[in-house]
């Protein structure tokens, strides 16, 4: 990657970061949400224990990074989204070393949560040395007949299944 990004903290530019937002959630599931709730999203991810930051590549906004607190600091990479035209690039990589660095000054960890049907981000966090394995998330589907198992895994010795809701 030859051009440089930036991140730029969230100060008012309220439509922009709607705008993303939308597209983050058609992008990570397929959610078409109202402006209604992308600013409801947005008023949660700017309130107290929360960074939003619009990632640039020269000085275009093509992405959003969301840091969250679950306690003590904010080190928890709780969104990451960059348009569909600019991902495989580099940026999302990028703009996790700068926020990282941020939180370096502060924390001794990061961290951050992926969906276990998120192949692509898994091997990205994986590649950046993301290996420590911090909490387990599991789900009870009280409608299986609604999801697609994707993937069988083993976790400390227990079966689990990945899935993908299908109706």
């Amino acid at each position: 990657m030859n051009e440089i990004i930036a991140l730029q903290k969230y100060e008012n530019e309220a439509q922009l970061a709607k705008e993303l937002i939308r597209g983050f959630w058609l992008a990570h599931g397929d959610y078409v949400i109202t402006d209604e709730e992308a600013a409801e999203n947005l008023a949660a991810w700017t309130d107290k224990g929360h960074v939003f930051y619009f990632i640039l590549k020269e000085e275009i906004p093509i992405g959003f990074v969301h840091l969250g607190s679950r306690g003590a600091e904010v080190d928890w990479i709780e969104d990451l989204f960059v348009l569909p035209e600019y991902q495989g690039n580099g940026y999302g990589s990028h703009a996790i070393a700068l926020v990282e660095a941020e939180i370096k000054k502060y924390s001794e960890s990061v961290y951050l949560e992926v969906a276990a049907r998120n192949f692509g981000a898994m091997k990205l966090y994986h590649r950046l040395g993301y290996h420590c394995l911090n909490t387990v998330t599991l789900r009870k589907d009280f409608q299986p007949e609604n999801f697609e198992v994707i993937r069988s895994e083993e976790l400390l010795g227990y079966p689990l299944e990945v899935k993908k809701y299908i109706k």
